[in-house]
């Protein structure tokens, strides 16, 4: 199943929609998160603003821009259909939350073996940069911010409208090299990266199976990404919250590591049976 970011039934598809894409995802993402960078730098963040969550919405508002350039309303109500679709995406919401299952059974279990104690369970999906919220409120926000913000963007619109002119593993890899970079001011004021150090080369190898993984989750999905948004969120909870700090968090990013490794021959196998 091909996966197009406009709908046959559009009148007319304009050129230049991708870079539509990426200038109004960079903008407004940069607009917000480069304020928090410089006021970090200067005086320190004391916690993180609401801005922070807000600029998750840069990859939305650029699928929403570049479709409506590409297709105007017809091919925006295309987007929007096909993205958000749930009608038979039953069997792959499935498959997002038993590996998620997998992910909190692993790194809890990392966990253990390391430190020889168990994860505190009242702490579970708690973080900082959410005081006061407990777990289910935590999900929800990491759903809608950087779960709909990002994925609407990322694997909505600009993993279709590559996979138009690349192969599958080709659009996918360059929507990891394009999310990395988007991720750029976050080094500068987010204390999750500017701790990193070295560490953000491993992280930007993550990122790019992570690509991997999430495109092929978008093509088995039929172009919905209802199951990714699960995923994304669900990744968000387990491994963002203040105790998930070393061993689960890297156990949780090694094993999607792989899955990405995995992924990529997928993609790469479809890109090869759809080749003349």
């Amino acid at each position: 199943m091909s996966v197009s970011p406009a709908s046959s039934r559009s009148p007319r598809v304009r050129r230049g929609g991708i870079a539509v894409f990426l200038v109004i995802a960079f903008g407004v993402t940069w607009a917000l998160w480069l304020p928090l960078a410089a006021q970090a730098m200067s005086t320190g963040l004391d916690r993180m603003p609401w801005t922070f969550f807000a600029a998750s919405a840069g990859p939305l508002c650029g699928a929403l821009a570049a479709s409506a350039w590409s297709g105007g309303g017809p091919g925006l109500s295309a987007w929007g259909r096909r993205t958000f679709a749930v009608r038979g995406v039953g069997p792959r919401l499935l498959e997002a939350a038993v590996m998620l299952a997998l992910y909190l059974a692993a790194g809890w279990a990392a966990q253990v073996i390391t430190t020889g104690t168990w994860p505190d369970p009242a702490a579970f999906g708690v973080t900082s940069k959410l005081p006061g919220l407990a777990w289910p409120l935590v999900v929800l926000v990491w759903l809608l911010t950087f779960g709909v913000g990002e994925e609407a963007g990322w694997r909505g619109w600009l993993f279709p409208a590559l996979s138009e002119r690349l192969s599958p593993l080709r659009a996918a890899l360059l929507v990891g090299a394009v999310w990395i970079a988007w991720h750029a001011p976050a080094f500068l004021f987010n204390p999750t990266y500017t701790a990193m150090g070295a560490g953000a080369i491993g992280w930007a190898i993550a990122l790019l199976c992570g690509s991997l993984l999430l495109s092929w989750m978008t093509l088995r999905a039929g172009g919905s990404i209802v199951p990714v948004l699960v995923w994304h969120a669900g990744f968000d909870l387990l491994t963002a919250a203040d105790q998930s700090a070393g061993a689960i968090a890297a156990t949780i990013s090694a094993i999607v590591m792989v899955q990405g490794g995995a992924a990529g021959v997928l993609l790469w196998r479809r890109g090869r049976r759809r080749t003349p």
